[in-house]
């Protein structure tokens, strides 16, 4: 079953996962591109978020469909493919 995770950081808006668990999701994360090499720490993993709770001005514009495994926010489910 997949879940919706999003992952809170110290910088910048954070990142939105669905995956078959915590570890599937930064897996995913850890192997995005874009990710590597960026200074920021995850501060809090919110499991199960309801994507009508993020601020809907900025993220419904970007991002991905989140009942997708994938990241789905910033927009990158379909610039990727992880295995």
């Amino acid at each position: 079953m997949l879940t919706r995770y999003w992952f809170k950081t110290d910088r910048g808006y954070g990142f939105g996962v669905t995956a078959l668990s915590i570890a599937d999701a930064e897996h995913l994360l850890a192997a995005a591109q874009f990710v590597r090499g960026r200074d920021f720490e995850v501060v809090e993993v919110i499991e199960n978020v309801d994507v009508r709770t993020l601020d809907q001005d900025h993220f419904a514009q970007n991002m991905a469909a989140p009942h997708l495994r994938g990241i789905w926010f910033p927009l990158l489910n379909f610039l990727m493919r992880v295995s």
